[in-house]
């Protein structure tokens, strides 16, 4: 049994991160976080920032799969990639749950901007848990 969990860059998703190793601790299942690295980005420089989020909240990054994962241009897809490449994983890995993030937007941000969390919501095959990601300062 597995959970899949999504996070971004940002050191508000302790509480996505908690959720998940809670769940996943409680349920005895494996825990697979998974971090799309956006194309201009430095791949390295995100895997030690994930594991530094990761392990401030878990302890040490020990029985967890960690996966940092290059966004990839796609023609056919204009927004919505890194939705996709988490969708991608998870046909891939087949988890039981998904945990993702998901921040508060005005009403006309959510229209003209969308988000990875509703795509992830609207489209996942499996039982998809939100959790409010607090921005830090």
């Amino acid at each position: 049994m597995v959970i899949l969990t999504a996070i971004d860059r940002d050191p508000g998703c302790k509480g996505v991160v908690e959720t998940a190793y809670d769940l996943s601790t409680s349920m005895d299942m494996q825990l697979v976080i998974l971090h799309v690295v956006p194309e201009d980005s430095d791949e390295d420089a995100a895997r030690e920032e994930i594991s530094e989020i990761v392990t401030s909240v878990t302890g040490d990054l020990e029985d967890i799969d960690l996966r940092i994962m290059p966004e990839q241009t796609r023609r056919d897809l204009p927004t919505g990639r890194t939705a996709n490449h988490i969708l991608q994983v998870a046909e891939e890995i087949d988890p039981d749950y998904i945990v993702i993030g998901s921040r508060k937007k005005t009403k006309l941000g959510k229209i003209l901007l969308g988000s990875v969390s509703k795509l992830i919501l609207a489209n996942a095959e499996v039982p998809v848990v939100t959790v409010e990601q607090t921005r830090e300062n």
